[in-house]
């Protein structure tokens, strides 16, 4: 009985479908592989929208910035 794809590691299922003959253990395989891949892509997607509004923050606070610092120059020179 070939091992279970959930407990290897994804080189390991890689090497395995690479010379495996069992159908049974490449379904299994392929939908790890797929449940893996889905999972990496939350967790980017998850980090991307951090990182979305962190620079957002730091966009406005640069508008800010800038917004402070016209009006003082308005102010210094009246």
């Amino acid at each position: 009985m070939p091992d279970n794809p959930t407990t290897q590691k994804t080189e390991k299922i890689v090497t395995k479908l690479l010379t495996n003959t069992s159908r049974q253990y490449t379904e299994s395989a392929h939908a790890e592989i797929f449940n893996r891949l889905i999972h990496t892509i939350r967790n980017f997607n998850l980090k991307a929208e951090r990182t979305e509004r962190f620079v957002l923050l730091l966009a406005t606070a640069q508008v800010i910035l800038a917004i402070a610092q016209i009006y003082l120059g308005f102010v210094q020179f009246r």
